[in-house]
């Protein structure tokens, strides 16, 4: 029997909200080098892992769309071997095989992942009972974001693709974190409203059996936020370090100081001790409760990889759109775009 609710994959603000957490993604990166200055700007790496992310779901959702097995550990794998093989000089096996692959913005090598890179040319298939580093840095909880999109599908199912995502490449201090990171972001999709969608993201979180230590990071970034919202001081204090839980506590306290006010979140956010983290995670959440058109356009317009990053969120939300409503094929223009012939 019909609710009456569009689902996640009919509703007509699914599609901005995927295009603004990926924009506001990049947007936050960009910006956390400082006051963006007149021209192109350049991408930041943890933007280039996004994207690879994003081309992985995609890949999995094709799969699953036509009813075969899909195992989005392999293709997330996948995708970040090539995205090291081409853009960070690592030698990795495996043709190109998607359009993403022929981007030439993204053969630059972009910021310092050094702990992916190094996991990846090691092999890179760390698991979360079998980690092949102890790392925690932030970029692993950033590039693991794009696949809230898949939440409201099948939460169980999205939250264990972040985790192995994330523990193909670092260490389970980075699990918790990235999990909860992804459902708040699904969470803001669903709600429009960055304050619930903290307080809904939570709940999922506890139900779900994620980490408590994880969660208990985020409560404390609310409670900072109620009790002393936007001080520099308080920020640098509970987001100190560069790991995956200090970028979570950061975002989550800049959204919540200005859950309305995007400009002046990220203005916040770049004023962290680690301020590409915590921007890229702040715009991420913003841009996924308030859409692209919310995030500061004059930044935006402005970044070099802009329209890659708008093809890939726009697939991703059409595409895992259709397995959502239960489409049971896609044409070969889908197949052949995201290398699967």
């Amino acid at each position: 029997m019909s609710t009456g609710v569009p689902s996640p994959a009919r509703s007509p603000l699914r599609t901005p909200r995927v295009r603004g957490l990926l924009h506001g993604l990049a947007v936050g990166e960009a910006l956390a080098a400082g006051p963006a200055p007149t021209g192109v700007l350049p991408h930041g790496v943890a933007t280039q892992l996004a994207c690879f992310t994003a081309a992985a779901g995609i890949r999995t959702s094709l799969r699953t769309s036509r009813g075969r097995a899909a195992d989005p550990r392999s293709d997330l794998l996948d995708a970040y071997r090539r995205w090291a093989q081409v853009r960070q000089g690592a030698r990795m096996p495996g043709p190109r095989t998607a359009w993403l692959d022929e981007v030439p913005l993204l053969d630059r090598a972009a910021g310092d992942p050094r702990d992916t890179v190094r996991a990846l040319v090691a092999g890179g298939a760390g698991t979360r009972t079998d980690p092949v580093t102890a790392a925690d840095g932030w970029h692993a909880l950033v590039r693991a974001l794009p696949l809230s999109a898949h939440v409201e599908r099948d939460a169980p199912r999205a939250v264990t693709a972040a985790v192995d995502s994330v523990a193909l490449t670092h260490g389970p201090r980075a699990f918790a974190p990235s999990a909860l990171a992804v459902l708040l972001a699904a969470a803001a999709f669903r709600t429009g409203d960055p304050v619930e969608a903290v307080a809904s993201g939570l709940r999922e979180a506890v139900l779900l059996g994620v980490d408590f230590a994880a969660v208990a990071v985020v409560d404390d970034a609310v409670r900072a936020a109620r009790e002393t919202p936007a001080s520099t001081v308080v920020l640098r204090g509970g987001a100190a370090g560069g790991g995956a839980a200090a970028a979570l506590w950061g975002a989550t306290y800049c959204v919540l100081s200005h859950p309305g006010h995007v400009d002046a979140a990220l203005g916040l956010a770049g004023s962290a001790g680690h301020p590409d983290g915590v921007g890229a995670v702040t715009g991420a959440l913003l841009g996924a409760a308030h859409g692209a058109d919310a995030l500061p356009q004059s930044v935006l317009t402005r970044i070099d990889l802009a329209y890659v990053i708008d093809r890939l969120a726009r697939d991703l939300a059409v595409v895992d759109g259709l397995v959502a409503d239960g489409a049971t094929g896609a044409d070969t223009g889908w197949r052949e775009r995201y290398g699967l012939g």
